[in-house]
């Protein structure tokens, strides 16, 4: 009799604090102001982005998310999330010390995801003349099937057709990036130039033993960044955006950046936010210390 006692006042303290529990949830929702704005997010990143609201939670609630087919600008106030919130005519879009400035014509920068050159912490860097001169120690890797790949390179060597300069290895442009990574992953000397999202999804646990590094530029050497970005753009009257002041702030944080960057697999723009992993650090304190970003359009 004394156990089920017992048992009985164990139940009811336990529904007593799920009830309680509710409740907190309840009020801390009712608490929440909802704005009657928009999140319009580009095709794509929808998921990640709901996603990311659960997980980092906003300090307000927009009414909904509105999926952004990137042909026309938002006609309702809110804040559009894009990788291209405009439209450019150019092959190569270039962003003067962004990583000190954050923003650009009104847009925020939250996370990037870094192109950089990654290879085997025991291998030499990339150096100018492997890639541009007459040196040809090591193996340059490419997966040639992959067209971001080939578009990034045709970026970098100035040609329309990259493979062209015979400075990849034999048989190249047949690779995916199963090839590429058996490769990178080998004993020769081995360099591939990849985002850093291919090497957080590569799932092989010996990818610690790789570094990374920028591109080096032709001539002087000096170190460019190609990354994509993804942008937080305000839209709508002053008074509007004002009232959206909370949310701006909230998407600036460091914390917010991390939460974002870990759902991409990608790395915050914020100097304080938290980088995966060793690798993700490297890449980041590339984009800290590198004069110029650029991006490569379609």
């Amino acid at each position: 009799m004394k156990e089920t006692k017992e048992t009985k006042v164990l139940i009811l303290i336990g529904a007593t604090l799920c009830i309680l529990a509710i409740i907190a949830g309840v009020n801390s929702s009712r608490d929440k102001k909802i704005l009657p704005h928009i999140w319009y997010v580009e095709k794509g990143f929808e998921d990640h982005w709901a996603r990311i609201l659960r997980e980092a939670e906003p300090p307000e609630s927009f009414s909904e998310i509105r999926v952004w087919d990137g042909h026309e600008a938002p006609a309702e106030s809110g804040i559009l999330i894009a990788a291209k919130p405009r439209q450019s005519p150019e092959k190569v879009t270039v962003y003067y010390r962004l990583s000190y400035n954050l923003e650009y014509e009104g847009a925020i920068v939250l996370a990037l995801d870094p192109w950089m050159v990654f290879r085997k912490h025991t291998d030499p860097e990339l150096t100018a003349d492997r890639v541009y001169g007459n040196g040809r120690d090591g193996v340059l890797l490419i997966p040639g099937k992959d067209p971001a790949s080939v578009r990034a390179w045709t970026a970098r060597l100035n040609e329309d057709n990259v493979f062209a300069a015979n400075i990849f290895t034999r048989g190249a442009q047949t690779y995916n990036w199963q090839d590429v990574f058996y490769r990178l992953m080998g004993s020769e000397t081995a360099w591939v130039y990849a985002p850093l999202s291919a090497i957080r999804r590569y799932p092989n646990f010996r990818k610690s033993i790789l570094t990374a590094a920028p591109f080096p530029d032709k001539d002087t050497n000096r170190r460019s960044l190609q990354a994509a970005l993804l942008w937080a753009v305000p839209f709508g009257a002053p008074e509007e955006q004002k009232k959206m002041e909370k949310t701006i702030a909230w998407l600036k944080q460091p914390q917010t950046q991390t939460v974002i960057a870990d759902n991409l697999e990608w790395i915050p723009a914020d100097p304080y936010g938290k980088p995966y992993d060793p690798v993700s650090l490297k890449a980041h304190r590339n984009w800290l210390t590198t004069e110029y970003i650029y991006e490569v359009n379609e």
